[in-house]
């Protein structure tokens, strides 16, 4: 069983999210998050902490390592893996994916017990985020990383994304311009129509940059 590896990433793997990771002589070949694949530079040391499974993404009944850059991705990654229903290794790293995303409201609404936030903001089902909080809550590591900073406020935030769909824009890519909207425009709850409506017009610059990229 193997805690972690650390060496020289000499290889990668796009369709696989794979890094080849050089240590003595020898090559150990990890899987990774979407995320954390394209932060790795090839070329450089990386120390990833690794999780040993049998019967892996790419190989039949051979045991598949899978890598982390830090020990609360790889608690995270267990927790989807272990406590969500239908939940395999593929389906675990694109949920670490989703959180990675926005880490820290993740964090913030697991120590809360945000249900609201994790079913809107990330979408889980709401027996899936009860399974998350629960196992993730006794994490001690993780808890204490939640940050005290001002939340997003979720009802502004669906109220936002339900504007821009309504107007004819893509649900994910209006989660994904309002949420940048809100982390540099905070707001309270009840907010004026007047901001509201300068916050619809904010939403829809970033929309129209992220189409454009």
């Amino acid at each position: 069983m193997y805690s972690f590896i650390k060496g020289k990433v000499v290889e990668k793997i796009d369709d696989k999210n794979l890094c080849v990771v050089e240590v003595n002589g020898l090559g150990y070949e990890i899987v990774v998050s979407n995320t954390t694949f394209n932060k790795i530079v090839l070329g450089e040391e990386k120390k990833f902490y690794v999780v040993e499974i049998s019967g892996g993404l790419y190989s039949n009944n051979v045991p598949t390592l899978y890598g982390f850059l830090s020990t609360e991705e790889k608690e995270i990654f267990l927790s989807f893996k272990n406590n969500l229903t239908n939940v395999g290794p593929k389906k675990a790293l694109e949920y670490l994916d989703k959180v990675e995303k926005n880490i820290s409201e993740f964090r913030r609404a697991v120590k809360e017990k945000n249900y609201k936030v994790l079913t809107s903001l990330f979408n889980f089902r709401h027996s899936s985020a009860v399974k998350i909080v629960d196992s993730l809550n006794s994490v001690k590591t993780f808890i204490e990383t939640a940050t005290s900073s001002p939340s997003l406020d979720i009802d502004v935030y669906s109220d936002l994304v339900d504007a821009l769909v309504n107007l004819g824009y893509k649900e994910q890519v209006a989660k994904i311009a309002v949420e940048k909207v809100l982390k540099t425009n905070p707001v309270e709850k009840n907010i004026s129509s007047e901001k509201m409506s300068e916050l619809i017009k904010l939403a829809i610059k970033e929309v129209s940059i992220i189409e454009n990229k």
